[in-house]
């Protein structure tokens, strides 16, 4: 039962189960800025490392084995062409290289695991395997960006957005959506809006609908590197004093 892909305890959003993983999200976080610095000079910070990646590599893993077993897997649906499947695989090889440059432009698209974790889009409780995969695989590489950002220090500049905003269109026009056409799959939302607040778009018709979807795509990641863009330019101004 554990395994099944039918809902049993219905997850209902801001609902105990729910406000528990925002919570072990939130305070995983504190712990990374808590002790940043005694994770850096660790002799175990390696090890450390390479143990978050192989588990985050595992869950994702684990969840096309999933859907294997309760005969769900297909290859459309396994394509990497998720904004959030993206980031995972790219995290697991930025917590195992700890290359800033990659990180740099891949993590304007973080904030995916932030929304999935306010508001998921699954059902199942957590009497059911499919829970902890999805909260524990988004939170993971929310994890990961945050690791590299307080305890390896790493700032992503406005070169890196501009760089990341222009991947972000090539990945979302120039593959995702014609693989939405010919697939008649709903990868990065390009056919439709699934339910989410795009959904206001969706009467503009489709070409409007997709410039709109990719604008605001390219307004969410600007709206999550302000907070590291506001501490730069800080930290410039008090060096120039």
């Amino acid at each position: 039962m554990f395994f099944s892909d039918e809902i049993g305890i219905e997850l209902t959003f801001l609902g105990p189960w729910h406000l528990l993983q925002i919570f072990i999200t939130g305070l995983v976080i504190f712990l990374i800025i808590r002790y940043k610095d005694q994770i850096r000079v660790s002799k175990h910070e390696k090890l450390m490392r390479y143990c978050i990646g192989s588990i985050l590599l595992a869950i994702q893993l684990s969840y096309y084995i999933w859907k294997a077993s309760v005969g769900t897997l297909t290859f459309v649906n396994t394509l990497p062409l998720g904004v959030c499947t993206i980031n995972m695989f790219v995290s697991v090889y930025i917590i195992f290289s700890k290359d800033e440059r990659v990180f740099n432009i891949i993590y304007f698209w973080g904030l995916g695991a932030i929304l999935s974790v306010l508001f998921p889009d699954i059902l199942f409780g957590p009497d059911r395997y499919r829970y902890y995969q999805f909260f524990y695989a988004h939170m993971m590489f929310l994890w990961i960006y945050m690791y590299m950002i307080f305890v390896y220090g790493y700032r992503p500049g406005l070169k890196d957005f501009r760089n990341s905003a222009l991947l972000l269109f090539v990945v979302a026009v120039g593959i995702a959506l014609p693989l939405s056409l010919i697939f008649d799959y709903n990868y990065m939302f390009m056919l439709d809006a699934g339910g989410t607040p795009l959904e206001i778009l969706e009467p503009l018709g489709h070409v409007i609908y997709v410039i709109g979807t990719v604008l605001v795509m390219l307004i969410v990641m600007a709206i999550y590197y302000a907070p590291i863009y506001i501490f730069v330019i800080r930290k410039k101004n008090q060096n120039t004093q």
